[in-house]
C-alpha cells in the first residue's frame, strides 16, 4: 500500500507540473483550490505536496498558509524528444505487461489462497 501512496504522490506532481506549464508566467499565485481539483488530492494534502515538489528542486516559489495560494517563481524545465518518448512507451509496455501476467498469477492462485 506504501507504494502505492508514493505513485499517488508521483502522480499528482507531474499533474502540478503540468498545470503550472500550461498557465501563463503572469498566473502563477495559485489557490489550493485549483491545485486540489487538478491534482485531485484533498485539501488538506496540497501543502505537503507542494513542500515535496519544492524540496525535489522541481519548482520554487513561496506557499502562503493564510491565503491558501502558492506563488511559483520558478519551474523545473524539462524536454522530451521523439526518442525519450518512444523509450518511455517500450517501458510502459513492459511493465503493463509484468503486471498483466501478475494479475493473471494471482487469480490462479486466488482459490488455493482462500481456501486456507
Amino acid at each position: 500500500m506504501r507504494q502505492l501512496d508514493y505513485l499517488r504522490q508521483k502522480v499528482a506532481i507531474i499533474a502540478f507540473l503540468e498545470y503550472v506549464f500550461q498557465i501563463g508566467k503572469d498566473e502563477r499565485n495559485i489557490p489550493f483550490s485549483a491545485i486540489k481539483d487538478v491534482c485531485q488530492v484533498e485539501l488538506y494534502d496540497v501543502e505537503l505536496l507542494l513542500m515535496k515538489a519544492m524540496s525535489l528542486d522541481l519548482v520554487r516559489g513561496s506557499i502562503d498558509e493564510h491565503t491558501q495560494c502558492v506563488e511559483i517563481s520558478w519551474i523545473q524545465p524539462r524536454y522530451l524528444n521523439k526518442d525519450l518518448l518512444r523509450v518511455l512507451v517500450e517501458k510502459m509496455k513492459a511493465w503493463e505487461s509484468k503486471v498483466e501476467q501478475m494479475v493473471f498469477q494471482i487469480e490462479g492462485q486466488a482459490e488455493e489462497l482462500l481456501a486456507k
